[in-house]
């Protein structure tokens, strides 16, 4: 029986996750840091199950993503996809996002790959991971432990505690919550 990898493929994309309180500048002026949160996140935990890597595909806004950025994760999805495993092993992939337009993305994803044999987790936060109360280190795990049982081929939203294929997934305007449509 085919097995999910040990290793997980974080690809960051920019949003609320990664943003950090600006360098030279006062007010709430954001930017973007040289880390990204999944990895502080991950590197914080010694008795992390899995290993990871992580690589930047872009650092935007959600709602600066154009086609072109989404191209450029397509590409870097399939890239894994090409690189040798095990047989029994499945790739592991977890994308950090901005909440405005990552359902589109994960969308995109899933229509622009032909073979997938990954599992692939979409999440974000709702404020900055160097928030205290952000939601970044719940939804980080949740997206990495999705990707363990999630089966090959899957193209999932991981937010607000709940996994959600990308094909049924929805925000509710009101809330910001992902859910089922």
């Amino acid at each position: 029986m085919p097995t999910m990898s040990n290793h997980v493929h974080i690809l960051t994309m920019g949003g609320t996750i990664d943003k950090d309180y600006p360098r030279l500048t006062s007010g709430y002026a954001f930017e973007f840091g040289d880390e990204s949160a999944a990895s502080r996140i991950l590197s914080a935990h010694p008795n992390l199950g899995v290993s990871f890597d992580a690589t930047s595909i872009c650092r935007k806004d959600s709602l600066e993503i154009t086609d072109d950025e989404r191209s450029l994760l397509l590409h870097a999805v399939c890239k894994i996809l090409t690189e040798k495993l095990p047989s029994s092993e499945h790739p592991r992939i977890v994308v950090t996002h901005g909440t405005d337009t990552m359902v589109e993305t994960a969308q995109y994803i899933r229509k622009g790959l032909k073979d997938n044999c990954a599992a692939i987790a979409f999440t974000g936060a709702t404020k900055p991971e160097r928030f205290i109360d952000s939601d970044a280190s719940f939804n980080v795990g949740l997206a990495v432990g999705a990707t363990s049982v999630c089966g090959p081929g899957s193209v999932v939203i991981c937010m607000n505690g709940n996994v959600v294929p990308a094909e049924r997934c929805v925000r509710e305007e009101k809330s910001g919550l992902f859910m089922w449509k």
